[in-house]
């Protein structure tokens, strides 16, 4: 009797030892991914999304054609713009009170805060750009009109400055220069200057018309930008040769982004794309979103559109592709609302 019992009892003992080494694997569950696997790879083509809940704000980092955050940085404030250096660095401006504007530098990479620039007085206007050579640009107000400051990579004061009785609503660097909308108190106009240099190329008047924001065509011989005409808001562009100007849209304008191909493109905040040429705009598309950013991916060309969470979809980062103006995939953000967006170039 005790021969049988102890023989049961090893041969069920037998089973489960083989069932738990692979004689059945209907109930082993799968291993959870290592923690310790490296990050993802980021580069050209990196997105930076600034996103607000109540008062708490962040920027996360996307790798290119990612929709899983690789990187997030909070914030004190609430930044009004975005944008990378060559080196993948990110700079973004916030107006945090104490009658300053601050410029904070990070590298997205490491994680590592690199530098802090405060400016005064505080100006809801002034914005960041940079350059090829990793020059930062900060558009400033000052006692008379306003200036655009240059900072070199990590220099904390600025080496040269760019004064003007007007004051500097909006800067752009594109097609091998710095573009600036100025506004002043009897006309506004658009500018040229060299890049590294106070060395303007170009102005035009163009009346009282607060030109911002701008784009321009690959050539730099057409200059579109967001104006206010007969109290409505207006797309224009400007013949930087002639001085000739020639609208192409009236009504809803969100936001500008223009490509290597000369295709512009202009936003609207309820939801329609168009597509033009800096002549004409003979397309458009519906995207049923919300509209509050733009930008192109240098990769592929995709067009980024940031969107709250209105007309039944949720707020997040839409990936359109706008040679078939369909949906390539998009970036959930939850109840956070995006309202800055800036991609590695």
């Amino acid at each position: 009797m005790f021969y049988s019992h102890r023989w049961i009892f090893l041969s069920i003992l037998a089973c489960l030892i083989y069932a738990g080494c692979g004689g059945s694997t209907a109930s082993v569950s799968p291993e959870p991914p290592s923690a310790s696997a490296p990050p993802a790879a980021l580069g050209r083509g990196t997105l930076a999304v600034f996103t607000s809940l109540g008062a708490n704000y962040r920027i996360s980092i996307f790798p290119p054609n990612s929709d899983k955050s690789a990187r997030e940085f909070s914030l004190g404030a609430l930044a009004n713009s975005l944008a990378f250096d060559t080196r993948g660095h990110l700079y973004y401006g916030m107006n945090a009170g104490h009658n300053e504007y601050f410029v904070r530098e990070v590298n997205v990479q490491s994680g590592k805060r690199l530098r802090s620039i405060d400016l005064r007085p505080s100006w809801s206007f002034s914005s960041v750009a940079t350059d090829d050579h990793n020059v930062l640009y900060v558009n400033t107000k000052s006692l008379v009109g306003g200036d655009v400051e240059l900072f070199r990579p990590e220099d904390g004061k600025p080496y040269l400055k760019i004064k003007d009785p007007l004051n500097p609503l909006t800067i752009l660097v594109a097609r091998g220069s710095l573009w600036v909308g100025y506004q002043g108190a009897l006309t506004d106009g658009l500018a040229r200057y060299n890049l590294r240099s106070t060395r303007q190329t170009w102005f035009h008047n163009v009346a009282n018309y607060l030109p911002t924001p701008v784009a321009v065509n690959p050539e730099g011989s057409l200059v579109a930008a967001k104006i206010r005409r007969n109290g409505k808001p207006t797309v224009a562009v400007y013949e930087v040769k002639s001085g000739r100007w020639t609208q192409i849209h009236e009504g809803d304008t969100q936001a500008l982004a223009s490509d290597d191909s000369g295709n512009l493109y202009i936003a609207q905040r309820e939801s329609r794309i168009l597509q033009c040429t800096f002549r004409e705009c003979p397309h458009s598309f519906e995207t049923n979103l919300k509209i509050v950013g733009l930008a192109l991916s240098p990769l592929d060309g995709m067009l980024y559109v940031a969107a709250d969470n209105a007309n039944g979809k949720p707020s997040g980062i839409y990936v359109y592709n706008p040679r078939t103006t369909s949906l390539v995939r998009s970036i959930p953000m939850g109840k956070e609302l995006p309202s800055r967006i800036a991609i590695e170039p």
